[in-house]
């Protein structure tokens, strides 16, 4: 008897010491459209200091996944291309990087790096790669990774995530996004997304693509942002409520 409550005693201190020692989240920013790189980290820092400011923060590490813009025009017309491909489920995706119904883990390191590179050339995602190889090496110093998706950046925080999940990493639960604004079809396990539905650039892209349904309602501010779609000036503005779901929800997931 004593052996056992000796053990059992031993394995909890190795399991509180484990959780202890575990590195802090990664909170990555993923941007969408018609935004320049100074934009991108302007918007992480808004992130971040709205985290910090609500006691959120548990010394997280922060990143920008960029996505640049070659204009309005040029860029809607790549998210255009980007949902006429998208699948409708991670299941789908799978399905159709190998003609099967996959599970995660099934790719080998090769395969990830091809798929990488196809989606890059064929979607126009030409930042995927490195995208992909910032939250590799998170995961690799044993962070779990958290998106925060806006817009656009949704389409390309999706194809990484299901790659991760797919690829040896097994990723699934360790990369996870909150998605704001979002025009995808779906999210991936263990991750969520925001979207107003006083958001005209996704009810308009609504009535001609398949897009997730709006979950929250913040009312018309057009001197914030006539289109109601600004990551800092709508969604994460701190006199709106959507502020505070994402927050939260980066929060959570971050642990």
């Amino acid at each position: 008897m004593h052996q056992r409550t000796t053990a059992l005693a031993a394995t909890l201190l190795l399991a509180v010491a484990g959780s202890a020692h575990a590195a802090p989240s990664a909170v990555v920013f993923v941007n969408g459209i018609q935004n320049s790189f100074d934009d991108a980290i302007a918007s992480l820092q808004l992130l971040k200091g709205s985290l910090q400011a609500r006691k959120l923060d548990k010394g997280y590490v922060y990143g920008n996944a960029y996505n640049a813009t070659n204009g309005f025009f040029a860029d809607l017309q790549q998210v255009f291309r980007q949902k006429s491909q998208e699948t409708q489920s991670a299941r789908d995706f799978w399905r159709y990087v190998d003609g099967g119904a996959a599970q995660p883990g099934w790719m080998s390191q090769a395969m990830v790096d091809s798929y990488v590179k196809s989606f890059a050339g064929e979607q126009q995602m030409t930042e995927l790669p490195q995208h992909v190889g910032m939250y590799r090496r998170y995961l690799g110093e044993g962070r779990k990774v958290v998106l925060v998706a806006h817009s656009q950046g949704n389409l390309y925080a999706n194809v990484g995530q299901n790659l991760l999940v797919g690829g040896p990493e097994k990723a699934l639960g360790k990369v996870v996004t909150v998605g704001v604004a979002s025009p995808a079809q779906y999210v991936l396990p263990q991750s969520s997304y925001v979207t107003s539905s006083w958001d005209q650039v996704i009810n308009g892209l609504r009535v001609v693509k398949n897009v997730l349904p709006a979950n929250a309602s913040i009312g018309f501010h057009p001197i914030s942002d006539l289109l109601g779609h600004s990551f800092a000036k709508i969604y994460l503005n701190k006199d709106y409520a959507t502020s505070s779901t994402i927050l939260q929800q980066v929060s959570q997931k971050a642990g």
